[in-house]
């Protein structure tokens, strides 16, 4: 089973925003629909919005291009996944951990606990910062009237994460159309240029033209569930069966950034997280988060596409 790996090695801090409103926290990783909606947004830059219109249909009408999962942290020449939420230890420790390298994370989907499978392969906690390739910084930042250009007591901090040297973010893509493989490269490499995340206009969350890898995992397809790597919306169709699986759900929310309008919140919505375990295979959606006050500009979608690999539904 293999996969395209794109790699991101950051030039600049980011801040991807946990909660709406609250600056000074910021997420370490990139979630699936952040990514996404990045993408639109410099593919509209260099493709113009009838192709973005276009595209966008596609994925509505069930036949995406491609499909992509969140962006995950690369230290060392090693590819970190997130625990499976199938794996619930009951050491203290065990539960600090938040990602191991592929051929432990491997191990896990095969059903294999992780008591075992931590002793022999690199994990990254939760907590311990000199454990982790990124450093999380709050920057002090003061805010200016527009009325007197003086800051009164607007005074804040803002989040951001730095990734040391040798790491970074990755995250795979599933092509269902090869042929849009140019344009996928040739819109990151723009990205890279334009940013992802807040305060992009001063230069925050930049990054090198990225590195696009093969990446295979070696799975029997025989087992009896799946794992999520992207934030997944289900449909209705799916919703009955949520509840026999693993998971946590993760609400999200935000405004919208777009030509035709921006501070305006768009739709909040609930998503189930990364690592997630499910019986089966699932699909997922293009959830509208389109506001009643934008109705007549176009439509905004939250990307929830389940991006799946086969794993086993109870751990041994």
């Amino acid at each position: 089973m293999k996969f395209k790996l794109c790699k991101l090695t950051f030039t600049s801090p980011f801040h991807v925003g946990e909660r709406e409103n609250i600056l000074e926290k910021t997420e370490v990783y990139i979630h699936s629909d952040t990514l996404f909606s990045a993408f639109c947004h410099n593919y509209l830059l260099l493709y113009g919005s009838k192709k973005l219109e276009n595209l966008l249909e596609k994925f509505t009408q069930g036949n995406p291009p491609f499909k992509i999962s969140s962006a995950f942290p690369w230290w060392d020449d090693k590819f970190f996944f997130p625990i499976p939420l199938n794996q619930i230890p009951k050491e203290k420790e065990l539960k600090k951990i938040t990602f191991i390298e592929k051929d432990g994370f491997e191990k896990l989907l095969l059903g294999q606990p992780l008591e075992e499978i931590a002793k022999n392969f690199q994990t990254i906690p939760t907590q311990k910062e000199k454990s982790k390739p990124w450093e999380t910084v709050n920057v002090p930042r003061i805010g200016l009237s527009r009325l007197t250009n003086h800051p009164g007591e607007n005074y804040f901090h803002f989040g951001e994460v730095i990734y040391q040297e040798n790491s970074g973010l990755f995250f795979l893509i599933d092509f269902k159309d090869e042929n849009f493989e140019k344009e996928f490269k040739a819109t990151m490499n723009l990205m890279s240029q334009e940013g992802i995340g807040g305060d992009r206009t001063v230069g925050k969350g930049l990054f090198k033209i990225p590195e696009f890898l093969d990446l295979e995992f070696n799975l029997p397809q025989t087992l009896d569930a799946t794992i999520t790597l992207s934030l997944y919306s289900p449909t209705k169709e799916e919703i009955p069966e949520i509840r026999k699986g693993y998971y946590e759900i993760k609400e999200r929310s935000g405004y919208i950034y777009s030509p035709l309008g921006r501070n305006i919140r768009r739709k909040s919505i609930r998503m189930i997280v990364e690592g997630s375990v499910f019986p089966g295979d699932k699909k997922g959606q293009l959830a509208n988060v389109t506001p009643e006050i934008f109705q007549d500009k176009h439509k905004i979608y939250r990307y929830g596409l389940y991006f799946s690999l086969p794993c086993k539904l109870e751990v041994e």
